[in-house]
């Protein structure tokens, strides 16, 4: 193919000046444009375009150079009929070289003088690769904001639910500790009352007995008295009343120790204020069990199969919150009655706390996703889809880690492994990952 690239006329022709130009702007594109003549001769061609040339080009299976796959007669025939038509190339640097270096839309237009009369056809090509390449790069980015914002909300639902908690600490605390005083003197009159009571039974048995070693005419003038005590049930109550004080002071132990469970729970609030401590991780257990009792005692048979565990270091509150989310979770996944099991054992350098129940399970495809913040299986109205995920939260926190196994039908298993010593950067300052 034969071209021509200059531009007739001289500086002092305006004319030629403007055409100069246009050529001189031709040049300088990365798109590759030819001009040819209605037979396919090339009349002009870019820089672009004779870089392209070099190439071999392929389309619908055929590879070839660029007389070959472009400048076919067929083609070319299409275009004089159509005046207009397009398609997509590859350009690759070696014929037999699978790789794809490149991917090109060639624009194909047949060019009319003023009087509407064929004079020749226009190539346009333009290199898409580069625009692939900026939508892709704009893609990665997108997803990295996506990502990111997920993150940031994540860290955000966490601080709330966090500072909600604090609150709910605070506040639990405060109440456990306004609710302890007249607890206390409450049990103390109870154990006060019963003494006196005995004192006075004593006094009553002991007329008793003198009554009936009285003479017969002192002893019917007593009558009244005994038809008192008829009246009144003398006996029942003589038999009900240690037995109602008993109850009354058994009942008085268990609010008391709810508070101190409560006071325990909440240890004076939650959160990143909250300080690392030794900690048994049984009386945490204990006290959650004995918050949510009420809730399960319901649905499920608690059972549990404790092992000898060390003290660890760690926030207890906080474990107590992952504690309470796990025992929750179990009873709402028991629809009938069942039971929920808590195993704890000691390793070399941590401890497991396994909660496992007998309830419906989770499906595997949902397996992944319980971790994942608002994400809930539950129906509307009935959980956030925070509870796993600030537990895990917290677990990461104590550097631990959660295990889940779980069967459609056959129940679920937590797993709850806490080193026994607070892990701490080492590197100077530095605050807990």
């Amino acid at each position: 193919m034969s071209a021509s690239t200059e531009a007739d006329g001289g500086s002092d022709d305006p004319a030629g000046s403007t055409r100069q130009l246009r050529l001189i702007t031709l040049e300088l594109l990365d798109d590759g444009i030819w001009v040819s003549e209605m037979d396919g001769n090339v009349v002009y061609r870019n820089a672009a375009a004779a870089a392209m040339e070099h190439m071999y080009w392929s389309r619908a299976g055929q590879v070839g150079t660029f007389e070959d796959v472009v400048f076919r007669e067929d083609l070319l025939d299409l275009l004089r009929e159509r005046g207009r038509w397009s398609a997509d190339y590859h350009l690759s640097g070696e014929e037999n070289d699978p790789t794809q270096v490149s991917s090109v839309a060639m624009e194909m237009h047949l060019l009319r003088d003023e009087s509407g009369r064929d004079i020749g056809l226009a190539f346009h090509a333009r290199d898409v690769s580069r625009e692939w390449g900026r939508e892709q790069t704009l893609q990665d980015r997108h997803v990295e904001l996506e990502q990111a914002y997920s993150r940031l909300k994540e860290t955000q639902t966490q601080l709330l639910q966090s500072e909600k908690m604090a609150s709910i600490g605070q506040l639990a605390a405060g109440v456990a500790h306004e609710i302890n005083n007249p607890i206390g003197y409450v049990h103390s009159n109870l154990g006060t009352l019963q003494t006196y009571l005995q004192g006075l039974l004593s006094l009553v048995d002991s007329y008793d007995r003198l009554t009936h070693e009285l003479p017969e005419q002192t002893f019917l003038a007593l009558s009244p008295i005994e038809e008192l005590k008829a009246q009144i049930d003398y006996q029942f109550l003589r038999e009900d009343l240690p037995q109602l004080l008993a109850e009354s002071r058994e009942g008085i132990e268990r609010v008391k120790k709810i508070v101190l469970d409560l006071r325990d729970f909440s240890h004076g609030g939650q959160g990143d204020t909250e300080e690392w401590t030794l900690a048994d991780i049984h009386r945490g257990l204990e006290s959650t069990l004995n918050i949510v009792r009420n809730e399960l005692k319901y649905k499920a048979d608690v059972r549990k199969d404790f092992g000898s565990l060390p003290m660890i270091e760690c926030m207890p509150s906080q474990l107590n919150q992952v504690f309470l989310n796990l025992l929750v979770n179990a009873g709402q996944a028991i629809k009938q009655r069942g039971v929920i099991t808590i195993t704890t054992r000691s390793h070399e350098h941590d401890v497991c706390i396994s909660i496992s129940d007998d309830g419906v399970g989770i499906a595997p495809e949902h397996l992944k996703r319980i971790f994942d913040p608002f994400f809930t299986t539950k129906p509307v109205g009935k959980g956030t889809g925070l509870g796993l995920a600030l537990s895990y939260g917290i677990v990461q926190k104590h550097h631990g880690r959660i295990e889940v196994d779980s069967e459609v039908g056959k129940g679920t298993q937590f797993r709850v492994y806490l080193p026994t010593v607070r892990h701490v950067d080492p590197s100077p300052g530095a605050a807990l990952v």
